[in-house]
């Protein structure tokens, strides 16, 4: 019996060992940051064509890392503002330009670019990290820009994007106008949980916050953000959980923050209420 207890005692210290080495070897390989990012289910696409007025330009952000980035424009008024764009998951510069039409007419210049391996960018999409030094260094870049001094800038993230979107506002607070979000999240690892049960690991989801980096702690982040905020979540959307877009404005100033309810579709909010929409981005240049 001794022995029996002994054997069960070192087999259970032996599986503990075992997950937290594991734990400990996802984490710091970054292992989860290249299913968050990885690029293999996007359309890829050999040219890029626009309708639009557009400045395209690949940008060296790293050793043999080209990203690249395109201003859309208005075609024949002088802009008003310049709105800077992240992408949402499984978007490139030529699908997510189907949403810029109805504020590009009201004389917005959009900003935008793909991340590491999507579309015609180069490089690897491996570590959170290093792309938000990219996004980082692309808005810099895009502020230095002649064709935006003295223009108010606003932030705009989709899905995904609100992540990058939230942290370049709070990261360049000082030279934005203000912050929109549109189907966002509290976090990754809260998103993450939501799709632990398509994978059959739904009772294991309280193992997802220790094997994936937090890095875009959007839900802490928006609590330094004191520019004008409006987060927008549909009801209806069932690729982000609308409690998480409520999650992500219980965390911000309610001073500057507004959360605006719609219905339909992911991220469908400037298709199906473009009136209402637009009027966000111009009352907000205004203010």
């Amino acid at each position: 019996m001794k022995k029996l207890l002994r054997f069960l005692k070192w087999t259970i210290v032996a599986i503990i060992a075992v997950l937290i080495v594991g734990i400990f070897y996802i984490r710091f390989t970054r292992k989860v940051d290249k299913i968050i990012y990885q690029a293999e289910n996007f359309k890829p696409y050999k040219k890029f064509e626009s309708q639009y007025k557009v400045k395209e330009e690949f940008v060296t952000v790293d050793k043999d890392v080209k990203l690249h980035t395109a201003l859309f424009m208005p075609d024949s008024i002088e802009p008003v503002a310049t709105i800077f764009y992240p992408e949402g998951k499984g978007g490139n510069l030529m699908n997510v330009q189907n949403f810029f039409k109805p504020l590009i007419e009201k004389g917005f210049q959009i900003y935008s670019f793909e991340y590491r391996d999507v579309g015609l960018s180069t490089g690897k999409s491996e570590n959170s990290l290093t792309l938000q030094k990219d996004a980082l260094l692309l808005f810099d870049r895009l502020y230095k820009n002649p064709s935006i001094f003295n223009k108010p800038i606003i932030v705009w993230g989709h899905s995904m994007g609100t992540a990058f979107a939230t942290m370049i506002a709070k990261e360049r607070q000082d030279k934005i106008k203000g912050l929109i979000l549109e189907g966002g999240f509290s976090s990754y690892p809260d998103i993450a949980k939501q799709y632990a049960k398509f994978i059959h690991l739904k009772n294991f989801k309280w193992l997802i916050p220790l094997v994936m980096n937090n890095d875009f702690p959007a839900e802490k982040e928006i609590t330094y953000i004191h520019k004008p905020t409006v987060i927008i979540h549909s009801t209806e959307d069932e690729a982000v959980p609308y409690e998480l877009g409520k999650k992500l404005y219980n965390s911000s100033n309610k001073k500057n923050t507004r959360f605006w309810t719609i219905k339909g579709k992911h991220v469908q909010g400037i298709k199906l209420y473009e009136k209402e929409y637009v009027k966000i981005f111009m009352d907000m240049i205004n203010q």
